[in-house]
C-alpha cells in the first residue's frame, strides 16, 4: 500500500512504518536544514493533499445492494401518504417519477417509528430491494421517548438488513422541534452503514413556501423532498441494477 493510501485509510507514516523525519527536523516553525529534510517535507505535503481524494476510496459500499429484492417501498407516516399534495404530487409519486421505475407507497398518516416496525412484515411482502424509511415526526408530536424512537427505527433497520434489503433513512426534524430525536438518524447511518437523507425536512418545514400546514409539505415541498431522496436513490439504483445483471 502507498503511503498516500495508507494516510488517506487512517494510517500514519510512524504506524505504517514509512519515512519518519531526520534527527535534524525541529517541527513546522523551522526551515528544513538539509536534503533529507527537505525530502520529507515534500513527501509529506504530497501525501496529505493526497488524502481527501484517497478517502473516498476506503468509504464501504451500503449493504445489500446485491439484493435479490425487485421493488422499492416508501415506509412512513402522513408525508409519505402524501398529505399536503394534490393527487399523484406525493413525495413517492414524484420518486418513481424521477427514478423511472414503480415506487410503492406504503406511508400510514399518523405512525409512529413503533408502528412502522409493526408494519414491515407487509413491507416485506412486497419483494424490497430497497425501503425507504420517513418515520419519526408523529414520535416528536407525541413526545415519544427519543429511546423508544431510537429502538423501533433501530429494529427497522436490523430487519431490513436481515432480509437483504437496503434501508434509506430519511431524517425527521421541523418547526415542532425534536431535540434528541433530530441525532437518532445519523447515529443509525453510522451504525449500520446505510445511507441517510438527511437536513431536507427540516429546510421544507422551515419554509412557508414549501409547506400545506405546520407539518407538512405542499406539492413544492413534496418536489423538494423527491429530489433530495432521488440523489441518495440514483446511484444506489444503477449500482443495484450493474451488480444484478439488469
Amino acid at each position: 500500500m502507498s503511503i498516500h493510501r495508507q494516510l488517506a485509510c487512517g494510517g500514519s507514516l510512524r504506524d505504517r512504518g514509512g519515512a519518519r523525519p531526520a534527527r535534524g527536523w525541529r517541527g513546522a516553525g523551522r526551515a528544513a536544514t538539509g536534503p533529507v529534510d527537505a525530502a520529507f517535507v515534500l513527501t509529506v505535503l504530497a501525501a496529505l493533499a493526497a488524502v481527501a481524494a484517497g478517502a473516498a476510496g476506503c468509504r464501504r459500499a451500503p449493504p445489500n445492494l446485491d439484493s435479490p429484492g425487485t421493488a422499492i417501498v416508501c415506509l412512513g407516516d402522513s408525508i409519505t401518504a402524501g398529505v399536503g399534495a394534490t393527487d399523484g404530487h406525493g413525495y413517492p409519486e414524484v420518486l418513481a417519477a424521477r427514478l423511472g421505475v414503480a415506487v410503492t407507497n406504503d406511508g400510514v398518516p399518523g405512525d409512529t417509528a413503533a408502528d412502522g416496525l409493526a408494519r414491515l412484515p407487509q413491507v416485506l411482502a412486497q419483494d424490497p430491494w430497497l425501503v425507504i424509511v420517513e418515520l419519526g415526526g408523529n414520535d416528536i408530536l407525541r413526545q415519544v421517548p427519543a429511546e423508544s424512537t431510537e429502538q423501533a427505527l433501530d429494529g427497522i433497520v436490523r430487519q431490513l438488513l436481515a432480509a437483504r434489503v437496503l434501508p434509506v433513512l430519511v431524517a425527521v426534524a421541523g418547526p415542532f422541534g425534536g431535540g434528541s430525536h433530530g441525532e437518532i438518524y445519523a447515529r443509525l447511518g453510522k451504525r449500520y452503514r446505510v445511507p441517510v437523507v438527511r437536513d431536507v425536512l427540516r429546510q421544507i418545514l422551515f419554509d412557508p413556501s414549501l409547506k400545506a400546514d405546520e407539518v407538512h409539505p405542499n406539492d413544492l415541498g413534496h418536489a423538494r423532498l423527491a429530489e433530495a431522496v432521488a440523489a441518495t436513490v440514483e446511484p444506489l439504483l444503477r449500482q443495484h441494477r450493474r451488480l444484478r445483471g439488469r
